[in-house]
């Protein structure tokens, strides 16, 4: 098999893993961590905005704010796409790129699995969760009446420091297109939808303290397989 054929078969092999693998962690993420991070702000909002709505309203509302944050994953998947194609000009140095980017996979994988390392820290509290500014607008949206602020406050939540996101965004990283990285961020996006659609329904479930660790761990190793994927792709591509 000459050269080009390979690496047309391995590129192929790599987007639909990590499309595939994207879809996965997200629907594990989304019961673990999603739950845990994102839930008090649906909570939030649902009983300040929501309160006596009808369904219509309720499910627009919800709809609105998935939207949101799905949003802000595709354009974070644009930018950072877009700046993978531009320092990876040739195939070295996008065999460097895997390598750099299997190692940040692996490590963010094991700071979400020992939650209580210093990257875990340093993923999580990121300087604009602290802004006074960022609470403000998020207070202003809460006051308001205007639907559009369900999309807003959804998108003001995909802004916020998440370890899982940054994971994502690296396992999307490694299909080496910008187009690519933004199909997969929006596919991790729609695979965390349902759990916080679902959350009214099954609140004791996930309450359970206990499985939400255990899926959280679970997508976290399952970021560790993943980072240790692409150390091949990457080392397949240089040695060949």
């Amino acid at each position: 098999m000459d050269h080009g054929m390979h690496n047309a078969i391995s590129e192929m092999a790599g987007m639909n893993f990590s499309l595939i693998g994207v879809v996965i962690f997200g629907l594990s993420a989304s019961f673990g961590h999603c739950i845990g991070m994102c839930s008090p702000i649906v909570v939030a909002y649902a009983s300040v905005k929501l309160n006596g709505a009808g369904k219509l309203r309720q499910i627009s509302a919800h709809l609105l704010y998935a939207l949101g944050r799905i949003s802000v994953y595709v354009l974070l998947g644009l930018i950072f796409g877009l700046l993978g194609e531009l320092f990876t000009p040739s195939p070295t140095a996008k065999s460097i790129f895997l390598l750099a980017l299997s190692a940040a996979m692996i490590a963010i994988g094991l700071a979400l699995f020992f939650r209580s390392s210093r990257l875990f820290l340093a993923l999580e509290n990121g300087a604009l969760i602290r802004s006074e500014r960022y609470k403000r607008t998020f207070g202003a949206l809460f006051g308001s009446k205007n639907m559009a602020s369900f999309y807003a406050i959804g998108a003001l939540n995909g802004l916020l420091p998440c370890g899982m996101v940054y994971a994502a965004l690296a396992m999307a990283l490694s299909a080496s297109s910008a187009i690519k990285t933004a199909g997969a961020m929006a596919a991790f996006g729609l695979a965390t939808a349902p759990s916080l659609f679902a959350f009214g329904l099954l609140a004791g479930a996930m309450a359970n303290s206990q499985l939400r660790g255990i899926l959280s761990k679970a997508a976290a190793l399952f970021v560790i397989v993943m980072g240790f994927w692409t150390l091949y792709r990457a080392l397949t591509a240089l040695i060949v």
